[in-house]
């Protein structure tokens, strides 16, 4: 008898079963893990996901950045998670996500179906990947970076422009507001209505064959973040994230 091949099966054998059984818990889960957070105040949000196990408070590093909205300190924490335990958020909230595929069609419980590129494919290479993902430092804001950020922000807003260009890049921008150290990225996201979602975009990478954004946001080396929302014209809001090393502000 082939030991080897013996092995395989049971190995596949167990992966079914606890898939199926994932899905039957992810079923039961729903109403909470793909809650709208449309609203949420940075409290209400911290509130949420403690109830749903997280240390939240400690991961809520921009809670008393008083230069950042509510929804933007939602963002740091959404990326906080991301970083603090890979394996738990792929399963609170990425796997659910699979059962509302239709093809190409995410739907959304209670929101206008949204087309999408590679469908549940990135959806499933998204979970996978973050349940062989390690822990990695946590986020922590920085004034300087996200004074950069609020300028590209206002920038797209009032020229409607969605690209990484204008008022000389990101690293101009950036230099403009202090001193960036070793390493600098940018994450732009538009559209999306909330912290959460914005985050679960990003991370997802739909149709973005480097993954870029979500190597830039799980890249253990970047420590300091600087965030910015803001109304656009046409793509209804600008999420601007900038991450360095570290970030030497100006005085």
């Amino acid at each position: 008898m082939n030991h080897s091949f013996l092995s395989l099966g049971i190995v596949k054998i167990t992966f079914i079963v606890l898939l199926s059984f994932n899905h039957v818990m992810a079923q039961e889960r729903d109403p909470m893990h793909l809650q709208d957070f449309d609203g949420f105040s940075n409290a209400e949000y911290e509130a949420y996901l403690t109830e749903d196990g997280w240390p939240a408070e400690k991961l809520n590093t921009g809670k008393d950045a008083d230069y950042l909205s509510d929804d933007e300190k939602n963002l740091i924490l959404a990326m906080n998670l991301t970083r603090y335990d890979p394996p738990k958020y792929a399963q609170l909230y990425v796997y659910p996500r699979l059962q509302y595929f239709d093809n190409a069609l995410f739907r959304f419980p209670g929101r206008t179906p949204q087309r999408t590129r590679e469908g549940i494919e990135a959806v499933r290479e998204l979970y996978l990947e973050y349940l062989e993902t390690e822990p990695l430092p946590l986020f922590y804001p920085s004034e300087g970076l996200s004074r950069a950020s609020k300028d590209h922000a206002e920038y797209m807003k009032n020229t409607g422009s969605a690209s990484h260009e204008g008022m000389g890049g990101m690293s101009e921008r950036a230099s403009r507001r202090g001193q960036w150290v070793s390493g600098l990225a940018e994450n732009l996201h538009w559209g999306t209505s909330n912290a959460h979602e914005a985050i679960m975009s990003l991370m997802i990478d739909d149709g973005v064959k480097n993954r870029g954004h979500r190597k830039n946001q799980m890249d253990p080396s970047y420590r300091k973040v600087g965030v910015a929302i803001e109304d656009h014209p046409r793509m209804r809001r600008s999420y601007v994230i900038n991450f360095a090393v570290d970030f030497i502000e100006k005085e």
